[in-house]
This record gives structure tokens, C-alpha cells and sequence, in this order.
């Protein structure tokens, strides 16, 4: 949950860091064709900033996933085995699990 946190508030700073460079591009004194050029790179270095973000995403997705399957798996067989527990308890067949 906490690296859910942490990438929302990377969407939103990247987001801010995106609109304070456009605003303060077309604020600035220049002429349009000078604004447009670097409004231009601006616009592509986020790009190439935002790919290589997604492409490091999907590499961390790659290594970390079969891990946390693995936990969710055992966390599910856990509680699958406590509810099957708790039911038969209650039904009187074995007495409830400590």
C-alpha cells in the first residue's frame, strides 16, 4: 500500500513539475516561435521521462509479482483454512483453533 502512496504522489509531482513548466514557457517574454521550440522540447523531455518511468514500472512488476503471488497464494490457503475451522466449530465437530 505504501508503494501505492508513493507512486501516485511521483503521478502527481510529475503532473505539477509538467503544467509549472508550460505555464512558466508560455508566461515567459519570447516570441512564439521561440515559446513553441521550447515548449517542444519540454514536451519531449517529459515523454522520454514518462517512458523510462513506465518501461522501470514494468520491469519492477516483472521481478516483484511472482513474489507477491506467491504470499497472496499462502495468505488466501491461510484464510480459507481458518474460515473451513471456524464453520466446523461452530457446528460442533471440532473445537475452535487458538
Amino acid at each position: 500500500m505504501a508503494s501505492d502512496r508513493n507512486d501516485t504522489g511521483l503521478a502527481l509531482f510529475l503532473t505539477g513539475l509538467a503544467v509549472g513548466a508550460a505555464l512558466g514557457v508560455l508566461l515567459a517574454p519570447a516570441s512564439g516561435a521561440e515559446t513553441r521550440k521550447k515548449l517542444g522540447e519540454k514536451v519531449r523531455s517529459l515523454k522520454d521521462e514518462a517512458e523510462e518511468e513506465f518501461t522501470e514500472g514494468i520491469e519492477r512488476l516483472k521481478t516483484e509479482l511472482p513474489a507477491r503471488k506467491d504470499r497472496y497464494s499462502e495468505a488466501i490457503r491461510e484464510g480459507w483454512k481458518a474460515f473451513r475451522q471456524s464453520v466446523a466449530a461452530e457446528e460442533g465437530k471440532v473445537p475452535p483453533a487458538s
